[in-house]
């Protein structure tokens, strides 16, 4: 049983694979059907999903406060959820499981240390071990389906908490509040035209970029089960008269910004880029060009397609080694699993975001390697980072806020690179050179540094074997006592 870090590493790689010669839904659909594409079981696939949803939380964690301050509530999720009729077998388990049956309230953190925490807490506490690796213990049932995971919170060498996550209901927090996507709360709405809201008449020639959000309203606050604004948006957004009804209807409540296109990005430098990659269709061009202006729509877009797919994977996997159930009924099952594969066929023009995105989910897993207390501490000396580009003053100020004059500067790097991505303070850039550029800022109270590379360099860099020496393959697998779980790290 491959451990957390290299299951991550193999599904990272096989998704990748899937799409190496385009987004085609129709030919995954197929392999699905022949079960070519299948390789692993639904723990493996379960656990990928805990990584999946920690890349979600962790990039969007801010952005949800910075769009939609005062306006989301945890606590309104928790009663809404306990309501969810999908998952009503997975609470009536828990309620039967020794581990957790006397724990009488649904949540989606139980502190084993008698520490009392409302579900602002408890998010608060899950964001702090997933962005540290602070967590394992995978627990599931015999068929694969993940019920918690332990984690704890250590600051400074000293534990402040150690409890266990409902993967399911964490799971369905993501999907909820997390995914900047229209089927939970969606961030912004973004698109091109010709027309000028500003000056009212269409260009011959010209392009507009527009970005849509919400006014941040204190009533209604958003549970995950409600309707949001910006969401219903987006479900009308391919009907232009009830798009444009919409935006009058809705005027006093959303922010409009129109950009000329020209102004915002160098179309010379980007049409480097389309040749590059052969961007040959109008959709699979303006797809590219919207990856560069709103990035974290994009990369959430991405993380949430893959979220899609994985779950198929799961839900297939789980079902297939259940006791009791016939050869017929896993047959239908997976027919209506088909129909969530289907759904991704929105995503076939996003090749830059695709490209991006598998980049950033290595990114995402070596950050996680360099956090993990369980394994060999990583070698900066053997670490190549010389293609990286950084601010030589910040530098000299990281030396002395060490007191040494005997710093690394691939520590340096590895550093400002983590605290980026745990924060979500990513960005990407086309250069002048026509190639994209991931920009990583770590923020610190007033203090912002500053380091970037190009998607090749950072491909080469995250290809070195040094980064994850140390790091057994492997992990054993200890079975609880109650019959149908079991736990691995």
């Amino acid at each position: 049983m491959l451990n957390y870090l290299n299951n991550n590493l193999v599904l990272i790689n096989e998704y990748q694979n899937l799409y190496l010669n385009g987004i085609n839904i129709d030919k995954l659909i197929e392999k699905f059907r022949t079960e070519e594409i299948i390789m692993h079981n639904g723990f493996d696939y379960g656990r990928f999903r805990v990584f999946i949803d920690s890349c979600l939380l962790l990039f969007n964690r801010e952005k949800l406060n910075n769009y939609y301050k005062n306006s989301y509530s945890f606590k309104e999720f928790i009663r809404e959820v306990e309501n969810n009729i999908h998952l009503k077998e997975f609470f009536e388990f828990i309620k039967q499981e020794p581990l957790t049956d006397d724990i009488y309230d649904i949540c989606l953190y139980h502190s084993l240390e008698n520490k009392k925490k409302n579900p602002w807490d408890q998010v608060m506490t899950m964001r702090n071990s997933m962005a540290h690796m602070q967590y394992g213990n995978f627990c599931s049932q015999e068929n694969g389906t993940m019920i918690f995971y332990w984690l704890y919170n250590k600051d400074n060498r000293i534990r402040k908490d150690s409890g266990i996550v409902f993967e399911c209901v964490l799971h369905e927090l993501v999907q909820r509040l997390f995914n900047n996507y229209s089927s939970g709360i969606l961030f912004k709405n973004t698109f091109f035209s010709k027309y000028s809201f500003r000056l009212g008449k269409k260009s011959v020639c010209k392009y507009y970029f527009y970005e849509i959000t919400s006014k941040i309203c204190d009533e209604n606050k958003y549970n995950g089960y409600n309707k949001v604004l910006m969401s219903e948006l987006a479900r009308i957004s391919k009907d232009n008269k009830k798009f444009l009804r919409f935006l009058r209807e809705n005027y006093d409540k959303i922010n409009i910004n129109e950009l000329e296109l020209n102004k915002i990005i160098k179309i010379r430098d980007y049409k480097k880029l389309a040749k590059e990659l052969q961007l040959r269709t109008r959709d699979e061009y303006f797809y590219g060009l919207k990856t560069f202006l709103d990035f974290e729509t994009e990369l959430s877009n991405f993380l949430v397609h893959i979220s899609q797919l994985n779950n198929v994977f799961y839900a297939y996997c789980t079902k297939r080694d259940s006791k009791n159930v016939t050869r017929n009924e896993i047959k239908e099952y997976k027919k209506q699993l088909e129909n969530s594969i289907l759904e991704l066929q929105e995503d076939k023009n996003a090749k830059i975001s695709f490209k991006i995105g598998f980049l950033y989910l290595y990114a995402m897993n070596f950050a996680l390697r360099t956090e993990d207390d369980d394994y060999e501490k990583l070698k900066y000396q053997a670490l190549n980072v010389s293609k990286f580009k950084y601010q030589n003053e910040n530098w000299e100020q990281y030396r002395q806020r060490n007191g040494t004059q005997n710093c690394l500067i691939q520590k340096y790097i590895v550093e400002r690179m983590r605290n980026s991505l745990m924060h979500g303070f990513l960005e990407i850039l086309l250069n002048d050179k026509g190639k994209i550029e991931f920009v990583f800022r770590d923020r610190y109270n007033k203090r912002v540094e500053v380091i970037s590379i190009t998607l090749e360099n950072l491909e080469e860099f995250l290809s070195q074997q040094c980064l994850y020496t140390g790091i057994p393959k492997e992990t054993l697998s200890l079975f609880a006592k109650q019959k149908g779980k079991r736990c691995i790290k």
